[in-house]
């Protein structure tokens, strides 16, 4: 029996339960999921290799799996490279989905000397191995130590342990749950490259260019939401209404329609091109129904909005990564 069933039968086993109006939800415990042997603090410089051979080392001394030592250091390291696994809190959560694996295994690393994880400075790692079905469990741990991550409190009551049994009795004191499902919240980019109104179309391309990005929600000065504009928006603003009507340009190959938009792109502002018409998300709304807005408005990217505030953006890659590659 893995140490995951044995927990869930336990009869102490670490189980919040809330009661909502038309269902309950069953929250485990962080900590529940957590072994001390697998929990050390390292003050001596290392890189994120050295780290994660260390972790893999902690893991396979207690556990028996499919795959140890450098085969899975190697699978870790290339599942890293499909997509950063490091987060602005200063977390890096790597993992690795294994096949005739039934269980979910954690190890943490609390770094003295921060280690540079795609140019973000990494003082807590926290390495993750499930099986291949356990996406939605995955993401929902992920969740949950992202949250802790982003309370500064916590972190810094974490910060003054020095042994794993502490760290798993803080957590349970800080109540660090494992939800059973999985949101936009959870995936979202929180604060992502936004727009005023009343800029204009030439700090808005200078925005774009500068960000790599095709699209950002347009906001007030603070923070309400105000909808959306993209490339095409602007772009639109280069093409005569004439040509709308036309069923192709061919013809054109030698014009520059474009030259409206060189004209007045110190003129036109955010507020003259774009689109108010898409309701926006919530960022407690489930994944499937980001997926199927996504699909029905032909739209990569929603904003997220909460009390009519901007809290976060989501896209198709978003969803591609963290849930359908996870």
């Amino acid at each position: 029996m893995s140490r995951k069933q044995k927990l869930l039968d336990h009869k102490t086993k670490e189980i919040t339960m809330r009661q909502t109006e038309d269902t309950q939800e069953i929250n485990m415990l962080l900590s529940s999921y957590l072994d001390a042997q697998t929990i050390y603090f390292e003050a001596s410089p290392k890189t994120k290799e050295e780290v994660y051979s260390e972790m893999v080392s902690r893991i396979c001394r207690i556990h028996k799996l499919p795959s140890c030592g450098k085969k899975l250091l190697d699978m870790i390291l290339a599942r890293d490279a499909v997509s950063t696994t490091a987060y602005a809190t200063g977390i890096s959560i790597p993992h690795v989905r294994m096949d005739g694996f039934n269980d979910t295994l954690i190890s943490m690393c609390f770094l003295s000397n921060p280690i540079d994880h795609d140019g973000i400075p990494i003082k807590l790692v926290i390495l993750i191995i499930t099986d291949t079905s356990s996406s939605k469990l995955y993401l929902n741990i992920v969740s949950a130590l992202l949250k802790l991550s982003k309370d500064t409190e916590a972190i810094a009551k974490l910060n003054q342990v020095k042994d794993g049994h502490g760290i798993i009795q803080t957590l349970k004191q800080l109540n660090i749950t494992v939800k059973d499902k999985v949101t936009i919240g959870d995936i979202m980019i929180a604060k992502p490259v936004s727009v005023l109104p009343e800029a204009t179309l030439r700090e808005l391309s200078n925005l774009m260019s500068e960000h790599k990005v095709a699209g950002m929600p347009v906001v007030d000065k603070e923070m309400n939401y105000k909808g959306e504009v993209d490339v095409l928006n602007l772009l639109k603003v280069g093409i005569p209404d004439y040509m709308l009507m036309m069923d192709h340009l061919g013809f054109l190959s030698n014009f520059e329609p474009l030259e409206k938009l060189f004209a007045t792109q110190d003129v036109k502002t955010v507020k003259d091109i774009m689109s108010t018409e898409d309701e926006p998300l919530k960022s407690s709304d489930s994944i499937i129904e980001a997926v199927f807005e996504m699909i029905q408005h032909k739209k990569r990217l929603f904003s997220v909005v909460d009390n009519g505030k901007l809290v976060g953006v989501i896209t198709a890659m978003d969803v591609f990564k963290k849930v359908f590659k996870a």
